[in-house]
């Protein structure tokens, strides 16, 4: 994925990063819960498939692949055990021909299915068995990922403690971006985790602008 940077990709990452957070209006982020339900599509995919126009927007390229982590727990007897399981899936979409925002989460929704069904491959023997061509700058296969945090999370009691969520800032980054979004009570929120070897932070922030402007354009007519 050929994305314009502000500065020229380095022969060898060094793999430095920053982070940029926004929120989305709480109007903005029910219609587009609404919209998912009304077209018969997760809050995912129809957040992956407005973040995959916009890298097109940017790039000009039909065939875009977006890396997303899965939890990878398929059975009920896996659910209580500790340890990280989570795989990272290659998801593949052809936006050619021009296709309405509908038509085009119709194909985002195939082919997250389909990714679904698979998701026991591990991404490491992805890569083992396609022998994509390696180089130091780019990460194989995939050089974005996209993840939607929207599990309930259980508030952790013990008795004489109080306990917040603290965030902190990541500093480093394997790809060319890491872009997260999480469903909280105020609602949508999104952070991009970004290399500085690449890009200035004015920059991440005006692409977080056109996310929005997207999704804007969307739910008004998704038929555009």
């Amino acid at each position: 994925l050929e994305l314009p940077s502000d500065r020229v990709r380095p022969r060898q990452r060094n793999f430095e990063g920053a982070s940029h957070s926004f929120v989305l209006p709480k109007n903005l982020s029910e219609a587009i819960k609404l919209l998912s339900r009304r077209q018969g599509v997760t809050l995912f995919m129809l957040l992956l498939a407005a973040f995959k126009t916009l890298l097109f927007r940017y790039t000009g390229q039909e065939d875009i692949v977006v890396g997303s982590a899965i939890a990878n727990r398929t059975r009920p007897e896996i659910e209580p055990l500790i340890g990280f399981f989570v795989n990272a899936l290659a998801m593949r979409t052809d936006l050619s021909g021009n296709p309405t925002f509908k038509q085009l989460l119709g194909r985002v929704r195939q082919m997250a299915l389909a990714a679904y069904s698979h998701q026991e491959l591990p991404f490491e023997k992805l890569v083992e068995v396609l022998e994509p061509e390696r180089n130091l700058s780019y990460s194989p296969i995939y050089q974005v990922e996209f993840t939607l945090q929207n599990a309930p999370v259980e508030e952790l009691k013990v008795q004489g403690l109080t306990w917040s969520a603290l965030n902190v800032p990541q500093s480093s980054v394997e790809t060319d971006f890491n872009f997260i979004m999480a469903e909280i009570d105020q609602g949508l929120t999104g952070t991009v985790v970004y290399p500085t070897d690449l890009f200035d932070a004015v920059t991440i922030s005006r692409l977080m602008r056109h996310f929005q402007t997207l999704l804007e354009s969307v739910v008004t007519n998704p038929d555009q």
